[in-house]
């Protein structure tokens, strides 16, 4: 049996969000759908401890919250006015561990190439972020969570700005990181067919749970 790593109960934030519970276990694909002002994103907020609920219990088993990768919507208006490269801006992952970003390890930069070849964002590396097209500033910002190797990584309609063979590749990507490490993927969206044959649970959110 997959081991359990979240554990949601009786979640109540403002007039938003009533009585959610769930649990979320090792491996797990999850879809999130639910209307617009449903209560998804902020869903997402209480589980990174951006927002604070009003009553209920969030419970990690594993100390990971140091470990989640995250994408939030409008994610793609990051830095436009900072003139900084996709390799720049990927390696502001780092920045818990080194000073302007000289010290990444040869492993960790090894990753870095890999992911971003995988993302087909590599050709892109020395482009300034602000010239990219949406799309392809939603891939680097995917990589950007993915390369400190994150135990869960949350995804808040990050389909938004791919065209259909984009999302497709992109799809097939999250899913190998999702079966090769054991990643747990939540994933916000309101194209649930997109993702569908490789979502282990589905939640429905529109102020409760579903």
């Amino acid at each position: 049996m997959a081991k359990k790593i979240i554990q949601v109960n009786d979640l109540n934030f403002e007039n938003v969000l009533t009585n959610i519970s769930l649990e979320i276990y090792e491996g797990d694909f999850i879809g999130i759908i639910g209307p617009n002002g449903g209560g998804k994103s902020t869903f997402i907020k209480l589980l990174l401890n951006i927002l604070k609920p009003n009553s209920g219990q969030i419970k990690f088993y594993e100390d990971i919250r140091s470990k989640i990768g995250y994408v939030p919507q409008n994610a793609t208006t990051l830095d436009e006015v900072f003139p900084a490269t996709v390799e720049e801006i990927i390696k502001t992952a780092f920045t818990n561990k080194t000073f302007f970003l000289k010290r990444i390890s040869p492993e960790e930069n090894s990753y870095l190439n890999f992911l971003m070849e995988s993302f087909e964002i590599l050709d892109l590396k020395s482009k300034l972020f602000v010239e990219l097209s949406g799309g392809q500033k939603q891939r680097v910002l995917i990589v950007r969570a993915l390369v400190n190797k994150p135990k869960i990584l949350i995804l808040d309609e990050p389909d938004i700005g791919l065209d259909t063979i984009s999302q497709t590749k992109f799809i097939e990507n999250i899913n190998k990181i999702n079966k090769e490490n054991k990643t747990i993927i939540i994933f916000i969206t309101h194209h649930l067919g997109m993702i569908e044959k490789y979502i282990t649970r589905t939640f429905y959110i529109n102020g409760v749970l579903k």
